[in-house]
């Protein structure tokens, strides 16, 4: 008897023509007019191009926000996908895997590939109008909005200076202070590891241990304190060897219509600390589930570690195309996105706290539930 065929559920049809609207935008040019005419509106309101663009960052970083939320919110779906792909085992099993729940209407995985894709498309679009070289030659104005005033040429405002702390004045400190920070580094992640196991024995036997803020605090510690070992190595080794003897303030000047190698080189750098800045809290989040739900230590702790070396891997490759991609772009890309990473920075103090907390966890839960 040959089998009925299946047919693609409603999400997976509206995530394809999310995904093809979005398409037939950038292809038409839509998107570019889009960021053109916000950058150009910004130019006008402020004056200084250097100002529009980090304006542009500021505008691109809100409208990643509802991305931001529901990635965190669904968090721990990703987790459970994650966990049966591993059970799938052989590559042609995750990949029919993929298929089928893409068909089925996954939303969590529907939302990554959506997601993914327009960010893919937002930033393509801002690399692509940087390429335009509308600082000699003037802008066609059928790229711009009715609305948006036409520029007066030239355009003013190109040189941007941004202020910085720098390290004035270093000295090496040597190896030998690079491997005592490094055992002490090791002592410490085996400290909070047995500690860890301590904690889990006591909730065991005693159900006290869990009730009010001593509680609270050995979780807080525990998730702070454990996985991110190469990090704290890596961070040690350049700050032992480059330690500051005199900081002092001083500015980083560029042109936004030239290519600027250093700014490239800070931009990857940033992209790279900033994908495990923002992967940190999930983990540290997945961690506290784990626990709750009474999972081996040694799995945890297995698990945390492929979970960092998953970011790191993904900062590494990140941020080497950064670097490489933007190489031939005018600094200006580079200042929009700067001004959104260092935005980014606060996200897992602020805007990330309040997703992971329990509370947004039940709301989801609630939703979820009634969808």
């Amino acid at each position: 008897m040959e089998e009925k065929r299946s047919w693609p559920s409603i999400n997976a049809v509206l995530a394809a023509a999310v995904v093809l609207l979005f398409l037939y935008l950038f292809v038409t040019g839509e998107t570019t007019r889009f960021y053109a005419s916000l950058l150009f509106g910004l130019y006008a309101l402020l004056g200084q191009m250097w100002w529009a663009v980090v304006g542009l960052g500021v505008f691109q970083t809100i409208l990643m926000v509802p991305f931001r939320v529901i990635n965190l919110a669904n968090a721990r779906h990703v987790k459970e996908f994650k966990e049966k792909l591993k059970q799938a085992g052989v590559e042609n099993n995750q990949q029919f895997v993929i298929r089928q729940r893409v068909r089925g209407g996954d939303v969590n995985l529907l939302f990554y590939l959506v997601n993914f894709f327009i960010q893919t498309i937002s930033y393509v679009t801002i690399g692509w109008l940087f390429l335009t070289d509308f600082y000699s030659v003037k802008l066609d104005p059928g790229r711009l909005y009715d609305f948006i005033p036409y520029p007066n040429y030239p355009i003013q405002g190109t040189i941007y200076n941004l202020p910085y702390l720098r390290f004035a004045e270093t000295v090496d400190l040597g190896i030998g202070w690079v491997l005592v920070a490094w055992a002490g580094a090791i002592i410490y992640k085996i400290l909070v590891q047995k500690f860890a196991e301590f904690y889990r024995k006591r909730k065991q036997t005693t159900g006290e241990i869990d009730e009010g803020r001593v509680a609270d605090s050995i979780k807080r510690f525990l998730r702070g304190s454990s996985g991110a070992l190469t990090v704290i190595m890596v961070g040690s080794w350049f700050l032992l060897r480059n330690w500051p003897k005199k900081i002092a303030w001083a500015l980083f000047s560029g042109d936004v219509s030239l290519v600027n190698y250093r700014f490239n080189l800070i931009t990857a750098l940033m992209t790279a600390f900033i994908i495990i800045w923002l992967n940190l809290p999930k983990i540290y989040k997945k961690v506290d589930l784990a626990r709750e739900q009474g999972i081996a230590e040694a799995v945890i702790r297995k698990t945390q570690n492929e979970l960092f070396r998953e970011t790191l891997r993904s900062a590494l490759v990140f941020g080497l195309g950064a670097f490489f991609i933007t190489r031939q772009i005018p600094s200006a890309f580079e200042l929009s996105i700067f001004t959104f990473e260092v935005i980014s920075l606060i996200s897992p103090l602020t805007l990330d706290r309040l997703i992971l907390s329990k509370r947004v966890q039940v709301l989801t839960g609630d939703l979820e539930e009634k969808g």
